[in-house]
């Protein structure tokens, strides 16, 4: 029996809406779901990416060039489309094989992207300024590894030095007092405190502590070159600053790296090739890799890596961070995230100008 024309636009207009309603409650979501984790792994891939070309394009003094995401704009088009197919003449040319009604729902993503452009003066002036004690002193009283902090954001401490420019014996008793101070804070004795109320409003206060642990405390004291702790126990409050030390004054000064310094510690942590090196196409790093300011590593092969955590091709070479090296993961991590702090403040007087944005299709 041939079906009535009439029935079947009636079934149209009815069932299509329908069909497309459902559709679109059904995707949405779904595709919140999956585009939002997928946009945000590949911004935190190219970010490493980016970052670790940053340092290898140091360690080789290569012309360096940055973009910074500034917004993803994702355009989701729905499509819907129905079909129904009827024969004509004889009944038993088609019976069987036609599809009396079919409908159907599509969807494309075509993202759009727009990076912002970097004011180099005041990408500069973040690149040549040392990190504040606003920065520095809440980033140690929450990390979890602070005396790795130390290492990589800190060049003195009182008469401690750190960095490439120290002796071994000065990295020794930096390091020595960077775990000292990690380990009575996991004790609860020590404790970075920021007071808004006070005239120098950041503070290293040492308290709580045993008759067992007094020589703990004396001993970073006296790599501080502070006064020994009174036998008291009592607490011990001691004021920091930033700069350097004047003579006579009493207190915990820090001399802390620029975003500049920082960068060019961890481009010495890059394994370059041997072959480059008798090319002359890059210097000897001064100091063996890891070693300084930073537990970095940042190892090279002719070949693709297979356990990388972040790879990136220069030269030839690909240079890439051991998935497995969870020091060099950490360090890696505490660089970007300061730089992308630092690149943000440097982007922010520039989102009036010109973007460039690129469709996706």
């Amino acid at each position: 029996m041939r079906p009535d024309r009439r029935v079947l636009r009636l079934l149209l207009c009815v069932a299509a809406p329908g069909l497309v309603l459902s559709a679109c409650q059904g995707i949405g979501p779904a595709t919140l779901g999956a585009g939002r984790g997928a946009y945000s792994d590949v911004i935190a891939r190219t970010n490493s990416e980016q970052m670790l070309g940053l340092i290898v394009r140091m360690r080789y003094a290569d012309p360096i060039a940055l973009l910074a995401v500034a917004n993803v704009t994702a355009n989701l088009r729905f499509n819907a489309t129905t079909e129904s197919q009827f024969g004509i003449g004889s009944q038993t040319n088609y019976a069987g094989n036609l599809v009396p009604f079919a409908a159907g729902v599509g969807y494309e993503d075509n993202p759009t992207i727009s990076y912002a452009p970097i004011d180099e003066q005041a990408f500069l002036r973040e690149w040549v300024a040392p990190v504040s004690l606003d920065i520095l002193i809440p980033t140690l009283r929450d990390a979890a590894h602070p005396d790795d902090l130390l290492d990589l954001l800190v060049n003195r401490v009182n008469g401690l030095r750190s960095g490439g420019a120290s002796t071994p014996a000065e990295r020794a008793a930096f390091t020595r007092a960077a775990k000292l101070l990690r380990d009575l804070r996991e004790l609860g004795i020590a404790s970075w405190v920021v007071d808004d109320g006070l005239p120098v409003h950041y503070e290293l206060i040492l308290a709580g502590y045993a008759p067992e642990q007094a020589q703990e405390v004396d001993e970073l004291l006296g790599l501080l070159e502070l006064p020994r702790a009174p036998r008291s126990g009592a607490a011990i409050r001691i004021p920091v600053a930033l700069g350097l030390r004047a003579a006579g004054l009493s207190g915990l000064v820090i001399q802390t790296r620029s975003v500049g310094e920082i960068l060019h510690d961890a481009a010495r942590a890059v394994e370059v090739p041997e072959e480059h090196l008798k090319a002359g196409v890059v210097a000897p790093s001064a100091a063996a890799p890891g070693e300084g300011a930073s537990p970095l590593r940042i190892r090279s092969s002719r070949k693709a890596p297979s356990g990388a955590i972040v790879a990136v091709k220069h030269r030839g070479f690909w240079y890439y961070i051991d998935d497995a090296d969870l020091a060099s993961k950490r360090a890696f991590q505490q660089v970007q995230m300061l730089f992308a702090s630092r690149l943000f403040e440097a982007t922010k007087k520039a989102q009036k100008a010109p973007v460039l944005t690129i469709p996706v299709r």
